[in-house]
């Protein structure tokens, strides 16, 4: 992975992929075929009811791609290309229904809690 090129084409916290220094990066692990053939990759979280989890990678994901993340399953949700990485939305494919907002809400607010106590559940 080059970090060095994210942090230059994305933002580090001075460019515009983070432009409050707020931006936080989660290192996890696609345990889907079991960990030790997981890679990690670096991934950013935004809590919105679409995509929560974003990537950069070199290709776009396979249709129907999925990995399973922090103790959940996560499917692509879109994916574009910038510079000469491509960013790819990751929505989680065993959220409660839209249909009940309060639930589906409560599953974002506790994938955000995982994700930063650093504990992820296997």
């Amino acid at each position: 992975m080059a970090l060095w090129l994210d942090h230059k084409i994305f933002g580090n916290g001075f460019g515009l992929g983070s432009p409050f220094f707020d931006q936080r990066y989660y290192w996890l692990v696609d345990t889907s075929n079991g960990r030790q053939k997981g890679r990690g990759t670096l991934y950013t979280f935004m809590g919105g009811f679409g995509a929560q989890l974003h990537s950069r990678q070199w290709r776009h994901p396979k249709p129907g791609e999925r990995r399973r993340l922090a103790g959940r399953e996560f499917v692509a949700f879109r994916s574009s290309r910038r510079w000469l990485r491509v960013e790819v939305a990751w929505s989680m494919a065993d959220a409660p229904s839209t249909s009940n907002i309060d639930d589906l809400n409560a599953a974002i607010r506790s994938l955000k809690k995982d994700l930063d106590s650093g504990v992820t559940r296997p």
